[in-house]
Parts: C-alpha cells; structure tokens; sequence
C-alpha cells in the first residue's frame, strides 16, 4: 500500500512536544492499541460463531459505531456464508420489508449496544423479540447481545430471555470498537478473513512505534492542520472501490463525533468513485475552495475483469480493454483534475484490496483521528453534544 500527497504546495507543519508526548503516550497506553496487539479469538466467541454459522440470516442490530465498522468488514464476506443484514434505523417500513424476506427460524439475531441504554437498538430488540415469539420460537436460540457487562437495559432484557450476552469493553468507545467483538463477531460469521483484518490493523500500529513525527498517518494530521488554517474545513473521502463505500461511513462518524467539538474540526464528506464524479465532482471542483481530498485507488487483474470487443460506431475507444482499465483511467483523471484545479489532493493506493488492507486504513485513521484531536485540543472520545437530543427523545416519548 503506497500513500503520497499530489500537490506539492501542502506544506507540513512540525508536531508540537505537547502532541508528541500525548501521541507517544497514547501509543503506549491506549486500551485500543492494546486490545489490537493482544486480541485473540476465545472459545465461548468460536462457539457463537459456529452457531450462527448454522443459520441462512444473521440480522445485526445497533447503530452508529456498532454497525458501521462490522457492516465494513462483512463488505468481504465469504460467498457461502449466511446473507447479513444491519439494522441501523428505526423505520417501521425497513423492519416490515425484512420480516418479509427472512425466516425467523433460520435466521440469528446480534443486539449491540456498548451502555445498553441505546433508545434506537431497545426498540429494535424489542421488535424482533415479539417478532421471533410470535413464531413461537426460543429466543435464547437465536440471539445474542453485546454491551458492557454492568447492570443496564439492554443486558437486563437479554438476561430475561436466557439471551447470551457477551462484553462490550467499558474503555474502548462504539466508533473505535470495529477491532473488538462488536466488528469481529459479524465479520467471523460472514466468514471474513478477521487473521488478516487484524494484521494489518497491527503493522499500521507498528508502525507508530518509530519516529511519530514522520507516520503517515500524523503527517496526513499536520498536513490537514496546515490546510484548516488556509479555509480547508473539508475532508473528502473517495475510494473507487466498492468495498470501501462502507469504510467511507465509518471514517465519516470516526472523524466528525471525534472532532467536532468546542467550534473545532472539520466537516468529512463521503463520496465513491465513479459514481460521484456524476454527481458531486462539480462541486468539488467548481465550488468552493473549502476542501482536502483523500482519493484511494487500487490495480485490476486482467485475469480478473472482462474484456470488451464490440464493433460498432463509438465504441472504437473501448475495444480490447478492460471494465478495470477504465476505472484506473477514471482514477488518474480525477486525481489529476483535482490537482489542476488547485485542490490539494491525497493519493492512497492499494494493491490488493482485502481485509489486510482495510485493517490497515482502519488503524490509519485511528491515529489520524487522535493526532488531530491532540492538534486542536479536543477530547477524542467523548461526545458531549448528543446529549441533549437524547434527553428531549426520552422526553417527548414520555410525553
């Protein structure tokens, strides 16, 4: 995996001690980095996952960073492995849909909340409880939850349904928590390659523990310091790759709730090449100047694409090339368009897209997120704000 910056005018500004120090500490300490160097795959979690292996639907329930970052890693999903489907709303139509298409009694069900209090997953365990027991099926057969092992709703409900529970870690937050069971356990399930996930998580990590200064990753943190001082307050993020378009999500909550705090931070803006250079590439490139790209591209095997060959008026242009030699065509030109327009671009490219390199950008945006939160002198892993919206939700409910 190769990472470059494509405009030569962003210039980068020196990390300072006190950045340093919290990083080096971070580094050291952080329970996240810990869990990731330690992890190890426990019987108790290989009997689950043999369990729901068994069943043609797995329906996992949560929102924010309990979905995003597992619905990440099942975008690598086995082909023989049952069909996921993450819940992250609370639209009754969605519910109805999916009741329609899954069978209850082949179908498994993961309840996530990290505090157990999570108004939107209460009400989607309570739904699909009466769901399945209309059925008249065993709950405790088909589901399992995880949340921090206290005494809160959500293990309480579960714990009167002879429901497994299993711990969310009280010091690793939701949007952090994709390298924990809350990603792991759906990815196991789906079959993905968690070994290879976790690796490249930990050679990224690795890679921290040599001059912090000059990590990509805290270099990608100064450089967007640099352009936050010259109107920059935008960060796009445009992989071509479709595996990745869920990836875009989970960096666009990891980014946001991490940062935008105290009138700092920056705006993360999601995007997927091809599809929009059709729709937001205008913008991009003839709007304001108020934007920093990340671009990640990736190769194409011959062996693996399909080749065109048709003769006919127009299509001369196409014959004997590849769907993926237009992609990375499409990959260069926007790429260098952007530079043309004086929008200073970030360039990451993969040569294989697999679960090692998502391991890997995941860890990279991690220490991303924490380098530019010691920047700007916020706390990275709170998220005071919401709050208020949750109180007036339990209010107007009441009410």
């Amino acid at each position: 995996m190769s990472i470059h910056f494509v405009s030569s005018s962003i210039l980068t500004k020196k990390l300072t001690a006190k950045s340093l120090n919290e990083i080096s500490v971070l580094r050291d300490t952080l329970p996240l980095f810990n869990h990731v160097r330690q992890f190890d795959i426990d019987e108790s979690l290989t009997t689950i996952v043999s369990k729901f292996k068994s069943f043609s639907d797995i329906i996992i329930l949560g929102t924010g960073g309990s979905s995003l970052g597992g619905k990440s890693l099942c975008e690598f999903a086995a082909d023989s492995a049952p069909t996921t489907h993450f819940c992250d709303n609370i639209d009754p139509k969605t519910f109805k849909k999916l009741f329609k298409t899954i069978n209850p009694a082949t179908t498994g069900v993961i309840v996530i909340s990290k505090s157990g209090s999570t108004a939107e997953t209460l009400m989607q365990f309570m739904v699909c409880l009466d769901h399945w027991k209309s059925h008249q099926l065993n709950v405790s057969n088909h589901f399992v939850a995880i949340t921090e092992p206290i005494n809160n709703t959500l293990g309480q409900l579960a714990a009167d349904h002879s429901i497994q529970c299993l711990d969310h870690a009280t010091d690793i937050g939701g949007r952090f928590a994709v390298f924990t069971v809350v990603g792991i356990l759906p990815a196991l399930i789906a079959g993905v390659d968690v070994n290879k996930f976790l690796k490249g998580a930990k050679s990224c990590l690795h890679k921290l523990d040599g001059d912090i200064s000059s990590n990509p990753a805290v270099q990608g943190a100064l450089i967007q310091q640099n352009l936050l001082s010259q109107g920059k307050t935008i960060s796009v993020l445009m992989p071509y790759i479709d595996q990745l378009n869920t990836f875009a999500l989970w960096y666009r909550q990891l980014w946001a709730e991490s940062l935008g705090k105290n009138g700092k931070g920056t705006t993360p803006v999601a995007a997927l090449g091809t599809v929009d250079q059709h729709s937001q590439l205008q913008l991009f490139l003839d709007g304001a100047k108020d934007k920093f790209f990340t671009v990640i591209t990736a190769s194409y095997d011959k062996n693996d694409d399909f080749t065109v060959n048709y003769d006919a008026a127009g299509l001369s242009l196409y014959q004997g090339h590849t769907m993926g030699d237009l992609m990375e065509a499409e990959q260069r030109a926007t790429i260098d368009t952007l530079k043309n327009n004086a929008c200073p671009v970030r360039h990451i490219h993969l040569d294989v897209v697999d679960e090692y390199a998502l391991g890997y950008l995941m860890m990279h945006y991690v220490i991303e997120t924490l380098t530019m939160a010691s920047i700007l002198d916020v706390d990275a892993f709170n998220q005071p704000a919401v709050e208020e919206g949750k109180i007036l939700t339990r209010q107007y409910l009441a009410a």
